[in-house]
């Protein structure tokens, strides 16, 4: 009997930076290495037949949205190439890799030729691995609610691999007929990128979604411990770790989870203000430096009710510099679309005034796309540059946000800015 074991999302080059040293890796970095490395220990010990990855596993781009560059991910292929040779050396049929949404194909290409026959990078094809018929998809992923073609649905088999979004919590996605489709073709269906375990999904029982292997810059809402402000900060929410991967022997499935070297925490803010999420801030990371003899191994991401922008929180969050704030998210009131008037305004805005008035002159589905624009373009960094190093900052960002929310696939994108690159280069001489 064929036992496969499934593995997703770890984002091994998120944490990739620029730096003038050759030889450093960041924090960050190091921790997602040590983490792989002894998850890979753990999943050894289960002595799979065979290793898939469902995709997002080796990033093209960084945090920043900037691409991981050659120095950089040279830093962290040795170490990476060790435990995926593990793996392979550990397993009858070695690894099979689906593309995700954040790879690139010319990665997990080099990866097939450098690490030999028994890793195979599949896309939109059929393997037959042990006792199984195994279809591979590649991503259809997209902005927003969206279809796949009939043409490129695949017809029928044991089991399908695939890398999409689904649309659970509100978060729009793969249309549910096409996931019902799918789900009456294959036996079991195995979906990365959600970066949470679930099964039976959409009244589906044989529709399972991955878990992140490891945590990384995109935790996705994922924790193991939970404060509240305001509540009892002598008594936060604990609960298993989420991070794992997934067997599936026969017919039965089992989530097997793996307990990271650093704790994943969210802090939520319920305020009625901003002097209230201040102070709240203070006081769950003013306990978290009280409790923990190793602060720096704390990821933590904040949600708050109480603000208008995420600044406020960041400036509160940057005090705690032995903390890692990864993630920020504030929960904003619906508000009725305003008239604005902007011709003949008499003064100077400052970037605050700026971004309130434009998001409260849209309505709320709009507002989404906005202040990705103003949260990723507008940044103290951005705003210190010469012009014409921020005319280019900011036509590549509001290109790839605007690809992103229509449909247009990003490595075409990536591919695009990487052309043009060029003619910015000739008009600067």
């Amino acid at each position: 009997m064929t036992r496969i074991l499934m593995i997703s999302d770890a984002h091994l080059l998120i944490h990739a930076k620029r730096f003038k040293d050759g030889c450093f890796i960041p924090f960050e970095g190091r921790v997602s290495i040590e983490n792989f490395r002894k998850v890979v220990d753990q999943i050894l010990t289960e002595k799979p037949d065979v290793i898939i990855i469902a995709g997002d596993m080796f990033d093209q781009l960084e945090k920043s949205g900037d691409f991981v560059t050659d120095a950089e991910a040279a830093k962290y292929w040795p170490n990476i190439q060790d435990e995926l040779r593990k793996l392979i050396n550990g397993t009858k049929y070695g690894v099979y890799a689906l593309k995700g949404n954040h790879d690139s194909s010319s990665i997990l290409i080099e990866l097939e030729n450098s690490l030999g026959s028994n890793f195979h990078f599949v896309r939109n094809k059929e393997e037959k691995v042990g006792d199984f018929r195994i279809y591979f998809m590649e991503s259809n992923y997209r902005r927003g609610y969206y279809e796949i073609p009939e043409e490129k649905i695949p017809s029928k088999g044991d089991i399908l691999i695939m890398h999409e979004t689904l649309p659970v919590l509100g978060i729009p996605g793969l249309k549910n007929e096409i996931i019902r489709e799918l789900s009456k073709r294959f036996n079991f269906i195995f979906n990365g990128h959600m970066h949470s375990y679930d099964c039976g999904l959409f009244g589906s029982t044989n529709l399972y979604s991955l878990p992140a292997l490891i945590p990384s810059h995109k935790l996705k809402c994922n924790y193991m411990i939970e404060y509240h402000w305001p509540g009892d900060l002598d008594v936060p929410k604990k609960k298993d770790s989420p991070f794992g991967y997934v067997i599936l022997e026969g017919n039965k499935t089992r989530f097997k989870k793996y307990t990271p070297v650093q704790k994943i925490i969210h802090v939520n803010i319920n305020g009625n203000n901003p002097n209230d999420v201040i102070e709240g801030i203070n006081e769950v990371y003013s306990k978290l430096l009280e409790n923990e003899i190793r602060p720096e191994l704390l990821w933590v991401w904040v949600s708050a009710k109480g603000v208008t922008f995420k600044d406020t929180i960041r400036k509160e969050t940057n005090k705690y510099q032995k903390i890692r704030t990864l993630d920020i998210f504030v929960e904003r009131t619906d508000e009725p679309k305003k008239s604005i008037e902007l011709k003949g305004i008499d003064k100077i805005m400052d970037i605050n005034e700026l971004e309130n008035k434009v998001l409260n002159s849209l309505q709320i589905n709009e507002k989404e796309l906005a202040q990705d624009l103003f949260d990723e373009i507008f940044t103290n960094e951005n705003l210190s540059k010469k012009v014409d190093v921020l005319r280019i900052a900011l036509f590549e960002k509001s290109l790839q946000l605007s690809a992103q929310r229509s449909g247009i696939i990003e490595e075409h994108m990536n591919e695009f800015l990487s052309k043009i690159k060029q003619y910015w280069v000739l008009n600067k001489k």
